[in-house]
This record gives C-alpha cells, structure tokens and sequence, in this order.
C-alpha cells in the first residue's frame, strides 16, 4: 500500500507533462517528464564507464561512432543525432532524439514481450517443418535454432544441445564455429571489468549486438573489455559480418543521462491520433484531472437505480455494466445472498430488467463466450445493430464491438471498422476504467504493436481508484514471468 508520505513527496517535487502533478504513484509510465524520471535515480556514489563504440560490417565498411556509458542502473549509447537509455530500475527504455529536444519513454517489457512471441512462433514453424522432413540445416536460417537465438538474443531452452565449438588461439583471441562455419570472434583487451561492470556491459551487448546467448556469456566470462567483437548475422539465405570495437574513454561520477530539458514526444506529435489525441486523455485521467474524476462504485448504482425509476432498462443495465469494469473484481450487481446496499443493484430488480427489456438478453447472448467463439461474425453484427435509443453509453457497445473484431481480425475488412478505433470511444467517453486500457492493450498486443500496448497497461494501472486484483493483474503477473524467463534483458 502507498502510504501518504510517499505521495506527498512525490507530489512536492514531481512536475507534470500536462497539469502540474506526477499522479502520486511509483510507476513510471510514458507521462513522466524528464525531470520527474531524474528525481527516482541518484544522487549516485557509483561512477560510470564511458567507452567509445566503433561499428562496421562488410556491407557498410564505414565506421560510425558511439559513446556507451555504464551507470549503476543504467545503459546509454550515445550517437550524434540521439541517444537510448536502457534503465534497469525503472524497468524503461527510453530514446531521446536531439534534433526535436523530445524523447519516447517506452516499456522495457515490450521488446521483451515481442522477443517470446517471435521465439515461440518460430519456433512453431521449425517443429512444422521438422514434421515435413526438412533437416535442421536444410531449414531456411532465421527458422534454425542457432540463426534465431542469435538474431534475438533469447534461448529457447538453455540446456539443448547446439554445435558450437570455441577455439582459443595463441595470441588470446577466440573463435566460436557453429556447424565448422565460423560466426563470431574476439579480441580481449587489457581492460578489466567489475562484476557489475561486466553485467552492465552484458546488458549493452544484449541491445545492441546479434550474438548468441551462449557466446555472450562467453565473452563476459572473462570479466575484460573486448577491444574487437567480429560476428555473421543472417539476412535470407545470406550472412554478412559485422565489427564492433571497444576502447574505454574515462570513468566519471554517475550521472543519470536524461537531461530535465527533453520534452514527451507526444507532446510534438501531430499527425498520429493515438499519441495527439487520445494519450493526453489518458494521462489526464491518470492525474485524476479529467473531467469531475473517476466515479465511484456507489455513483454507478445510484445513476442505474436512476434510470430504472424513469423505466430507461437498457440504459440501467448499460450503466452497470460500466461500473462492474470500473471497479472489478467488484461487481454492481449484487451476487447470490448479497444484501443490496450502495455499491450493488438488488437480484430482484435486476431480474425485472431482463424480463422488460429484450436488447439485455441480446446483448448477454451476444457477449456470451459461446456466441463469441462460435460465430464472431454474428456478434459483431449484433453489438453494431443492437438499438441505442434512449442509452447514453452506446460506446460501451462499441468496446464490445472493438473486442470481438480484434480476436477476429479476418472480419475486419468486411465490417470496415478499426478494432482500436471502437474501444477507444470508451477511453474518451470514461477514461478512468482500466479494463478498457486492458482492452485496448489486448488488441495491440494481438496486433504486435507492443509499444501501444505497454502504454495502454501501464497508464490503465496507474489510474486512481484502480481496485486489487483487476484484470490488469495479469500484465504485471506477466511481466514477473518475463524477467524470470528473460533476467538477461533487465
């Protein structure tokens, strides 16, 4: 539990994007300025390792330049026009671009996320052509388990078997062979690593080098700065190489690298609706300044027995449905045995407005798992046909719709209707529920859109008066899943 002192610490020094305020809450989400991100990081006792970065490969054999840093909790490259901040604290990956003064504050979960589903579906496509009597170096490339694992940086199982040979030669460079191919080399350097500096720098060559999981152990094992790291990436059929070179430029006093001057870059943004139009509702339900705040339970039932007293059924019914997902796992509809009180609508009057209004039981059959699997085209229809005369919250119809359309992508073109586009009229009508940021997740996530779907979870959980245990839950069950399954990556 929050405990108020540390919500008016955060609220005394924390400046918001849009109103002011940092919501009073420890998640840093894509809202917080660069000044709120800095205040959660130092002042450090540490200091940081600058090494200056050479890139080339065969197929662009000019060297480009960078600066790494290795900070206590962080991870920077560092270039001309940019710079991304790998920020184990936090948990975000953040890229500023210089020439707009903007910088993206994104999920460190959603590569993450986006690297389990390519290993799974891979994968899938490797055991499918197994099955077909293709042999493993037969297979095209990016479907061998080597050529995968290395273009992701991610093991399917650490255990297996690969033939990988390592070959140490005289004069202390190293070649590793996979298959009697050789793929990656090094030299070692003078330099010696910390622990902590080997592990940070283990992070640098996890986002910013093709390397097999196996090989990169490998050359942190060592606990030196390579001065070279040669390795072949596949691309088709083909492979080409590429070269990194390491030299240490200085240690200095840790400084966390994002400056307080960079702005949200949704803040420029002009031309994407997500980013310019619905992120900044988003945020502002977040700070809990949207509109008059977010409703309570109770406020729900007493608008529905409202509506019931005026003979407005479908409009009651709507009404608490809206408030059963504001506040799940709590429900507006009292339960079995439950005694009706402010927070619940009483069984008997609930069984009145099914028997008087037939659109409640289109809309329960519509939204029954059984209709849904079974024929989505069919629900879909419904849910856009179903009469909204006398209902104020038709939008909730639309998030239905949204819903059903995003699990049944195949029926989109023929209903001509953007899933993300219809759950969004729920964030704009009431920003304040989660399981509509869920939703809207959902939807990206199905889509591979992992960076919107990560805002959608992250600004849905820090929303004000979110309940214990809400839908919302399995993100962040997921992601303690993804840094046991993936520690390389945080």
């Amino acid at each position: 539990m929050r405990t108020p002192v540390v919500i008016a610490l955060l609220l005394s020094f924390i400046t918001s994007p849009l109103l002011g305020q940092e919501p009073p809450v420890l998640r840093p989400g894509p809202h917080w300025t660069a000044a709120g991100l800095r205040t959660l990081h130092g002042p450090y006792s540490e200091r940081e390792l600058r090494i200056l970065v050479s890139k080339s490969s065969d197929r662009n054999p000019a060297e480009s330049s960078s600066i790494a840093t290795l900070g206590p909790d962080y991870v920077s490259l560092a270039t001309e026009d940019g710079q991304t901040i790998i920020d184990t604290k936090l948990k975000r990956l953040l890229q500023v671009d210089r020439k707009t003064g903007t910088f993206r504050n994104n999920s460190l979960f959603a590569p993450v996320t986006f690297i389990q589903s390519e290993l799974r579906n891979r994968n899938v496509l490797r055991k499918a052509m197994l099955k077909s009597n293709f042999g493993e170096a037969s297979m095209p490339r990016l479907l061998q388990v080597f050529w995968t694992e290395s273009e992701l940086g991610a093991e399917t199982n650490r255990n297996a078997q690969l033939d990988l040979k390592q070959i140490d030669h005289e004069d202390g460079s190293v070649s590793v062979l996979y298959a009697g191919e050789i793929v990656a080399g090094w030299t070692p350097s003078r330099s010696s690593l910390t622990s902590e500096q080997a592990k940070r720098f283990g992070l640098f060559l996890q986002y910013n080098l093709k390397l097999h999981p196996r090989i990169r152990r490998a050359i942190l094992a060592a606990q030196k700065l390579p001065a070279a790291i040669r390795y072949k990436r596949a691309q088709g059929e083909d492979t080409f190489e590429e070269v990194f070179r390491f030299r240490i430029l200085q240690q200095a006093a840790a400084a966390y690298p994002l400056t307080e001057k960079l702005r949200p870059f949704y803040k420029a943004e002009k031309k994407d609706p997500f980013y310019r139009d619905l992120l900044p509702v988003m945020i502002s339900a977040v700070l809990g300044q949207h509109g008059k705040g977010p409703k309570r339970l109770e406020d729900y039932v007493r608008e529905a027995r409202a509506a019931v007293a005026r003979d407005a059924l479908f409009e009651a019914w709507l009404t608490l449905m809206e408030g059963t997902l504001h506040y799940l796992p709590k429900n507006a509809f009292c339960q079995d045995g439950e005694q009706s009180s402010d927070s619940c609508l009483e069984t008997a009057v609930v069984e009145e407005m099914i028997g008087r209004d037939d659109r409640i039981l289109v809309l329960r059959g519509a939204l029954s798992r059984e209709q849904r699997t079974r024929n989505p085209e069919a629900t879909l229809d419904t849910l856009l046909r179903l009469s909204r005369k006398g209902v104020t919250r038709g939008y909730l119809l639309d998030v239905f719709a949204g819903n059903a359309l995003s699990e049944a992508p195949e029926l989109e073109e023929k209903f001509g209707l953007d899933p993300a586009g219809l759950i969004t009229k729920g964030i704009l009508k009431n920003p304040y529920v989660p399981n509509f940021y869920k939703e809207l997740g959902d939807h990206f996530t199905r889509r591979n859109e992992l960076i919107r779907a990560y805002v959608c979870y992250d600004l849905g959980r820090s929303l004000p008066n979110r309940q214990a245990n809400d839908t919302l839950e399995e993100i962040s069950a997921m992601e303690v899943e993804l840094e046991r399954r993936f520690p390389e990556f945080f």
